[in-house]
């Protein structure tokens, strides 16, 4: 919406508001991340390839980036014009919904996914330069965005470089720096981004749930290809858990913990699992598109117990699984998949009580995977300030 001054007969002056019509387009996206992908970089699909690089390398400049997807002249345009942009609350709101749609085809193993992380690198730095355009709503979308980030704000965590891939390439996504976008401006951007929508709710719980859905997924993945272990596992967790400590020190209050542990819970919403012939589980997740509206926020409650459990069930690490017909918590389906459901107080309360009777005979499973937990206590950083002075913060 943009405000028009417009003069009349007679000296009256008045102020006219005007619909933004690039706002209403932006917010349409919001349930279609083909479509959203499409506006935010397009392609130049009438060039037809003459140089092995599908017809998008049009521009004559020296940028060589043999090894992936190229942005077409049509893309860097579209970014020119709206990163030059002036931009309203509303215009960065219906921009964040677009975003979030366009963010979740990150895990796509092709061209897509490789459009899709260089959208997120432009806005995430394009947001992060107008962070007090944040409302409440895109402050949620945000979360979104940054939730189908995990392995970056895994690096954030670590304090390693952004495009970390953890040890022996735990992760495998597309860098964030795809085509060319500058690491230091992006380690800053997100960064930034990620310290102004910690003190969100609903941001928070968007974060952990599509971080610990991720995780759950490349710790299944990685242990069908390395080898089923206990010690992996916890690994895995161990950094899920340092980016959302990292959060909810940001955050710094318990709603903000409450949150992130809300969100880890509902990861297993948002996780498929499937068996081969050898019985193998294999543990895949739905990336998130849009904010789940007015999540159940719990006080105090765990969140990691229900998909790392699920991991160690479906990996083979609990020798003497529970009845699932006479257990609350825990089911198994038609393929002899395990699904953990830890959302009653009747059901946490169950758990606990077989964890502490030894965990189906696997004591040595409660005693890595429980070290576990979402307290604001991030391995790597002390303190919030500690974390704006490394990455410029002075004035945010």
């Amino acid at each position: 919406m943009a405000l028009v001054v417009a003069g009349v007969a007679g000296g009256v002056w008045w102020r006219v508001w005007v619909e933004d019509p690039l706002e209403a387009q932006l917010a349409e996206l919001a349930n279609d991340p083909a479509a959203a992908l499409n506006y935010l970089a397009p392609t130049d699909t009438d060039n037809a390839p003459t140089d092995g690089n599908n017809g998008n390398d049009n521009d004559g400049d020296d940028d060589d980036f043999s090894d992936g997807w190229v942005p077409s002249d049509e893309a860097r345009t579209r970014w020119d014009q709206l990163t030059g942009r002036h931009w309203g609350t509303k215009g960065i709101t219906a921009l964040t919904q677009a975003l979030a749609a366009a963010s979740s085809l990150r895990t796509d193993t092709g061209e897509d996914g490789q459009r899709a992380t260089w959208v997120t690198a432009q806005g995430i730095i394009l947001l992060a330069n107008h962070t007090n355009r944040l409302t409440d709503q895109a402050k949620a979308n945000t979360g979104v965005i940054l939730g189908n980030c995990p392995t970056e704000l895994i690096a954030l965590a670590q304090r390693f470089p952004i495009t970390s891939t953890g040890p022996d390439n735990y992760y495998e996504a597309f860098p964030i720096t795809t085509a060319g976008t500058d690491e230091q401006t992006l380690t800053t951007a997100t960064a930034h981004l990620l310290y102004e929508v910690a003190d969100s709710t609903e941001a928070a719980y968007e974060i952990a749930r599509a971080t610990t859905a991720y995780t759950a997924a490349r710790a299944s993945q990685y242990m069908n290809t390395h080898g089923t272990s206990t010690d992996t596992l916890a690994d895995f967790y161990a950094r899920n858990t340092d980016a959302l400590n990292l959060l909810t020190l940001l955050g710094g209050t318990t709603d903000i913990t409450d949150a992130a542990n809300a969100g880890a819970a509902a990861s297993t919403d948002l996780l498929t699992i499937t068996t081969n012939t050898n019985g193998q589980h294999t543990i895949t997740h739905t990336p998130t598109t849009t904010p789940q509206p007015n999540p159940t926020i719990p006080t105090g409650t765990p969140g990691l117990p229900a998909p790392i459990y699920t991991n160690a069930f479906n990996a083979g690490l609990i020798n003497n699984p529970p009845d699932p017909n006479t257990t609350t918590w825990y089911t198994t389906d038609t393929n002899g998949a395990h699904h953990v459901i830890l959302e009653t107080n009747e059901q946490q309360r169950n758990f606990y009580t077989w964890v502490t009777d030894g965990s189906g005979n696997s004591p040595d499973v409660a005693d890595i995977l429980d070290q576990n937990g979402i307290n604001g206590n991030p391995e790597r950083w002390r303190t919030t300030d500690d974390f704006k002075d490394a990455y410029g913060g002075e004035e945010w």
